[in-house]
C-alpha cells in the first residue's frame, strides 16, 4: 500500500475540515468565512528531495487570509498538520530571484541543476539549490527563504534551539511511522463516516460561508473545544483601549527563535526587554541556545517567575499551563516558539496547539514570524519551559 496520500483525497481532508473548523469559530480560521481553498497547492520538500507538506492558500478578494499545511504521507500523522493565519512576509519566486544572483557572485563555478522550496528545520522553510561542479561533482545548497542566509548542516549545531537543518523524514522512525499511520487511519475512518452527499456539498461551495451553517456541521459544532491567552476577557474589537495579551514578535536574527520566544512570554507577564538585551540571560551563543533556558526566565524576572524545565511534554500538560492563563515556550527540534491557547477536536479526534512562531526572521520583529494552530502528533515535541508567577 503506498504512503502517499492521493491528491483529491487530501484535497477532500483540507476542505472539509477547513470547512467545519470555520463553523465552529476556531480563532483566527473563522476569518475564513468568505474565502475558498485553492487546489494548487504549494509543493514543501524534504532536505533529502522528497515531498513532504502541500501548503493549500487560503484566499479571498482581499488577498490570502492564510495556508492549511498537509501531510503528503500516510505515515507522517493526520492529514492536517496546521492552520496558518496571515498573510506570509516572504515570495517564494521573489526569493528565488534574489537568491540567483548572489549565488553566482559566490560560487561562480556551480551551476545549478535544481531549485526547491524545502522544510529544512520545521517548520522554517528555505531555498535548496542542487548545484554541479566542473568535475561532475553534486553538491547542495540552502538558504532561509526568508533571510536568505545559508543555513549550516553541522552536526554540531544539534541540540541547540536555533539556526541549522535537519531532515524531517529521516527523523520519523519505524515505529513513529506506524504509530502515525494508526493516526492518519483513525481520522480517515471518521472522515469517511461523514455522508456522501454532505462530503460533496463541502466541497462544491465556493466559499466557506455557502456551508457552515448547514445543519450537519451545526449538530458537530459542540465537537470543537478552544482555550486561548491572546485575548483579555475585556477585549472588544470596537472599544479603542482594548489590547492583545499575548502579541507576535519575529527573531530579529536568524538563530534567535528562543529569544524571541523568551520575549514574548516576558511581555505577557509585563517584562520588556529587547532580544539582545535576553540572549546573554538564555546562555545564547552564535548558533543559538540551549534547549533549557528556565534559568533566564527566572534571572529576567527577579525571580519572580517561576520557570520550569520539562522534557517530556504532554498534551495534557499543555491544557493545563494554558487553563492556569500560562504561556509556555514549546521546544521541538531545533526551534523555541511560543504556545499561547490549544484545541481538541472530537469528531476527529485530534490536537493542537496555538503557536505563536518567531520564524521567519526579520529585523523589525513586527513584519515576521507566524501564528497557527499545529496538530500536536505531527511533530515530537523535545520540552517545554513552562512559566507562571510566583507569590510575593
Amino acid at each position: 500500500m503506498s504512503a502517499e496520500i492521493p491528491k483529491e483525497e487530501l484535497f477532500e481532508h483540507v476542505k472539509i475540515s477547513a470547512t467545519i473548523e470555520t463553523s465552529a469559530g476556531t480563532p483566527g480560521v473563522e476569518n475564513w468565512l468568505n474565502a475558498q481553498i485553492s487546489k494548487l497547492p504549494i509543493s514543501i520538500f524534504d532536505i533529502n528531495g522528497k515531498v513532504l507538506f502541500y501548503d493549500y492558500p487560503v484566499k479571498a478578494r482581499g488577498g490570502v487570509m492564510g495556508y492549511v499545511r498537509a501531510n503528503f504521507r500516510k505515515n507522517l500523522g493526520a492529514p492536517i498538520v496546521a492552520y496558518e493565519l496571515g498573510p506570509r512576509y516572504w515570495d517564494f519566486k521573489t526569493a528565488v530571484n534574489k537568491l540567483t544572483p548572489m549565488f553566482k557572485q559566490k560560487f561562480p563555478k556551480l551551476k545549478v541543476t535544481n531549485t526547491k522550496l524545502v522544510c529544512y528545520s520545521y517548520p522554517k522553510l528555505g531555498i535548496m539549490l542542487q548545484a554541479v561542479d566542473p568535475s561532475g561533482a553534486v553538491s547542495r545548497h540552502i538558504f532561509d527563504v526568508a533571510s536568505l542566509e545559508l543555513v549550516p548542516e553541522k552536526k554540531e549545531g544539534r541540540g541547540k534551539e536555533g539556526f541549522y537543518a535537519w531532515s524531517f523524514l529521516e527523523s520519523v522512525n519505524e515505529q513513529m511511522k506506524t504509530n502515525r499511520l494508526k493516526i492518519f487511519n483513525q481520522i480517515s475512518k471518521k472522515h469517511n463516516e461523514i455522508p456522501v452527499a454532505e462530503r460533496e456539498a463541502i466541497l462544491k461551495a465556493t466559499t466557506f460561508a455557502k456551508y457552515v451553517k448547514s445543519p450537519y456541521v451545526i449538530d458537530r459544532i459542540a465537537l470543537f473545544k478552544t482555550k486561548l491567552l491572546q485575548y483579555c476577557t475585556h477585549y472588544d474589537y470596537n472599544e479603542a483601549r482594548s489590547h492583545h495579551c499575548f502579541v507576535l514578535h519575529a527573531q530579529q536574527k536568524n538563530d534567535y527563535c528562543a529569544v524571541a520566544t523568551c520575549q514574548m512570554i516576558l511581555c505577557y507577564y509585563r517584562y520588556y526587554y529587547t532580544q539582545d538585551q535576553i540572549a546573554p540571560a538564555l546562555n545564547y551563543a552564535p548558533g543559538g541556545c540551549p534547549s533549557d533556558q528556565s534559568a533566564g526566565y527566572e534571572q529576567l524576572t527577579c525571580n519572580h517567575l517561576d520557570a520550569t524545565y520539562d522534557t517530556t511534554p504532554t498534551f495534557s500538560e499543555a491544557k493545563t499551563q494554558i487553563n492556569q492563563l500560562h504561556p509556555f515556550k514549546s521546544g521541538i527540534s531545533g526551534h523555541a516558539r511560543a504556545c499561547a491557547g490549544y484545541s481538541y477536536n472530537m469528531l476527529f479526534g485530534t490536537n493542537r496547539l496555538y503557536i505563536y512562531d518567531p520564524w521567519p526572521w526579520n529585523a523589525d520583529y513586527k513584519l515576521g514570524g507566524a501564528v497557527y494552530w499545529e496538530d500536536w502528533d505531527s511533530i515530537p515535541h523535545t520540552n517545554y519551559v513552562f512559566t507562571k508567577l510566583t507569590c510575593p
